[in-house]
This record gives structure tokens, sequence and C-alpha cells, in this order.
């Protein structure tokens, strides 16, 4: 019989070669979650020290490597340690929300990635008066080169219909939970941001009628399309862009001290979503999605609406009020904001790509299920 030590010793993850650590890390943690207490699990397999040096490593390969399978192996490893902050309760929930091992291996994934998202921020004025804020805001939405992105012009011109699908599977995840980024952007702030981000909170809630609910609304648009709501496989089929966004906008509305960031991430992301929407909804006409049921095209074309709104009100109502009581923080704000447009380009650049992969022979297939 194998000594306790020599058990712990056995349990440990071998390795093949380097590109089996993200697998690893992923798998490690994974069983760790799937145990009622993830830091027992880990420590009573003597598993703890191979689990930091495998998130350090895989880290290294994922940024500073600029390897691209590490890197979506490593943020999905961190959305689902969000997950552990956004699942729905239930009975029998584990103490793993804040387990000390999960919490390291994600604050060692946040600080390796956000020393790579803030290398590719750029010159950003280090002073920006409170009231001319939403101009600078402005100024690097229009001026970064997502701006007016060519999946929205494919999608509007030349997209299929099974094309203009997928891009409703992959648009999911960060549709789906936008909601509980806004009920988090209303933790804490002070009385005078209220009103402007609780007026966000009451459009998500389809101002009060259960029909209207941007969730539900989305849901119809699948249910129409023939899509199965199965978010798991959604997230599945992402890359490291679509996870890379996603797990952006959930660090800042969960850390504290990435309040300013946040606020200049939500602004731009409202500015930026009229215009986008405006071309995919032509698109989806043009296929005849929503031709016999407008309705099921409400989840977009209330967003040209509301978001034409909210994103000056972000701005007017919520940062310029911020900024005069911390002036500083500006270039937080726009921090937040280029970091937003960054994963956004890259996740449309993703995007593009992946609807163009749709061959003709798929396509038939795809149109089945549209």
């Amino acid at each position: 019989m194998p000594t306790q030590a020599g058990a712990a010793a056995s349990a440990r993850p071998h390795f093949n070669s380097v590109d089996d650590k993200p697998r690893s890390l992923r798998r490690m943690v994974n069983e760790a979650l799937a145990h009622a207490d993830a830091d027992l699990f880990l420590a009573s397999r003597g598993a703890i020290g191979d689990l930091q040096a495998l998130v350090s490593h895989c880290c290294d390969l994922a940024f500073a490597g600029g390897d691209m399978a590490a890197r979506k192996i490593v943020h999905r490893v961190l959305h689902d340690l969000y997950g552990l902050h956004l699942c729905k309760p239930r009975s029998g929930l584990g103490p793993n929300q804040y387990s000390i091992e999960l919490l390291r291996v994600r604050r060692a994934i946040e600080s390796s990635w956000m020393d790579w998202e803030l290398a590719r921020v750029g010159v950003i004025p280090a002073v920006v008066e409170p009231e001319t804020i939403g101009k600078a805001i402005k100024s690097l939405w229009k001026g970064h080169v997502g701006h007016d992105h060519a999946v929205f012009d494919f999608m509007k011109n030349e997209a299929c219909r099974p094309q203009i699908v997928k891009y409703f599977t992959t648009d999911y995840a960060l549709n789906m939970r936008f909601y509980d980024l806004i009920v988090l952007s209303l933790v804490g702030i002070d009385e005078d941001v209220r009103t402007e981000v609780a007026h966000n909170f009451w459009d998500e809630m389809g101002q009060g009628n259960p029909a209207r609910t941007h969730v539900r609304l989305y849901r119809d648009l699948l249910d129409y399309l023939g899509i199965v709501d199965a978010p798991e496989q959604f997230v599945d089929m992402l890359g490291w862009e679509g996870l890379s966004g996603y797990n952006l906008l959930l660090y800042f509305a969960f850390n504290r001290r990435e309040y300013f960031h946040s606020i200049g991430a939500l602004a731009v992301t409202e500015l930026s979503d009229p215009d986008q929407y405006v071309k995919l909804l032509t698109g989806c006409r043009r296929v005849g999605i929503g031709s016999d049921r407008p309705s099921v095209l409400d989840y977009y074309s209330e967003h040209v609406e509301v978001d034409a709104l909210h994103g000056d009100g972000w701005i007017d109502n919520v940062i310029v009020p911020v900024l005069r009581r911390h002036p500083s923080e500006a270039k937080a704000v726009l921090e937040g904001a280029m970091m937003r447009l960054n994963s956004s380009k890259a996740y449309w650049d993703w995007q593009l790509a992946e609807m163009k992969s749709i061959m003709p022979a798929a396509r038939a297939v795809l149109a089945t299920v549209a």
C-alpha cells in the first residue's frame, strides 16, 4: 500500500509536453469545482503547489507567449471561476465561491491578463476635465480601428441567413449576462448617479413587463430560430476573443478597485451598440429573419432606441458626476473604454472569420435549424 505522501504524489498531473499544461490546468480546476470543498480536495492531494505552478506557467504562455490555445483555456477557467459568483441559488451550494486556492488562481490570471491588456491601451491623456470626458470617450471610440467594424457591414449586405444565425449564438453569453452587470454596477454607488443606472436596470427588466425583459426578448429570438438555449455549448463555441470580452466586463464589475475602468467600458458599449444593431437588423430583414413576425427582433431594435439615450446618459449622469469628485480617475475611465474597444474589435474579427468559414454545405445544414 502506498504511503499517504506517495498517494498524494501519484494524484498529481503528469505532463507529456508544454501543450498539455493548459488542459491540465482546466482539468484540475474543474475537479476542484466539482468537489464540495475545493481547498480540502486540493490539499488532500498535495496539489496546491502544482496548481499555483500551472496557472503561472499557463498565464505566461497565454499572454507573454502569445499562445492562442492557452489563452482560450485560461479565459475559460476565469469564466468558470466568475460563474461561482453568478450561479443561481440552489440547495447544497458548497463553499467554493470563496475558496482560497481558486481565488488565488483567479487573481493570478487577472493580474497577468491586465498587464497584457494595459500594454495594448496606448497613449491615454493623463488629465481630462469632467465636462470634456464625453468628447474624449467618443474620440477614442470613433478613432479606434474597430469602429464601424466590417462584421456589421457583412451582415447588412452579404451574409446568408445561417451566418447571421451564427452571430446570435456567439453573442449569447454577454447578452444574457448584461442584466447582472447593471445590477453589479449599482452596488455602493453615490446617490446622485443611481437614477441613471436604475433606468438602465429598468429597461433590462422590460420596464416591469415580464414578456419584455431583455433576457426574455433574446430567448424569444432563439426560439423563433429553433436554437436550443444551451449556455454551456454557446460558451464552448467561443474563441479566446469572445471569452475575453465577457470576462473583461465581469472583471471590472467584481473588483471594486476597477470601478472607474468599468464605467468607461460600459459607456462606450452603450454608445457603440445602436449603429451596429441598425446594420444587423437590416441584414436580418434582408434574409427574412422576422419577416413573418417582426417582434422577434425586438431585442436588437429596442437597443437601437434605448442605447442611443443610455450612452449620453451614462456619460452625463454617471461619469461626469463621479469625476467631479475624483478628477484624477479620468485616465482610468478612458483606459476602461479603450480596453472594451480592443476586446470588441478582437471579438468581431473572430466573429467575421467564423461566419465566413461556413461553407455552402454547412449553410444548408444550418438553414434547417434557422
